[in-house]
């Protein structure tokens, strides 16, 4: 996670009350862990490991999978459409969340 990630995990997590970096029972970590969901944080163009890490998540949790994605103003691509496309496609149960990057 780099810097800039790290800090926008930090003040998203804050703003929703939840718990930064929290340890899972497989030794694996969570960048946010609210009351209801397991959160993966990730650039726009990683879209795609989020989508098994936060499901990692929510299984080692018992919470909800989502993921946090940080749009990245100088993005070439939709990502965001190609990972919403993705999670309809097969239905997943992955709750999406999207902060511009400052």
């Amino acid at each position: 996670m780099d810097a800039n990630e790290k800090h926008i995990n930090q003040s998203w997590c804050s703003a929703n009350g939840g718990v930064l970096e929290h340890r899972t029972k497989y030794g694996t970590y969570v960048d946010c862990l609210t009351e209801i969901y397991a959160v993966e944080v990730e650039f726009d163009y990683n879209w795609k490991e989020s989508i098994g890490q936060s499901l990692h998540y929510a299984e080692a949790t018992n919470k909800k999978p989502a993921v946090l994605i940080i749009k990245r103003a100088k993005s070439k691509k939709d990502y965001l459409r190609e990972f919403n496309q993705t999670i309809d496609k097969f239905n997943l149960p992955i709750t999406v969340f999207i902060v511009d990057e400052k």
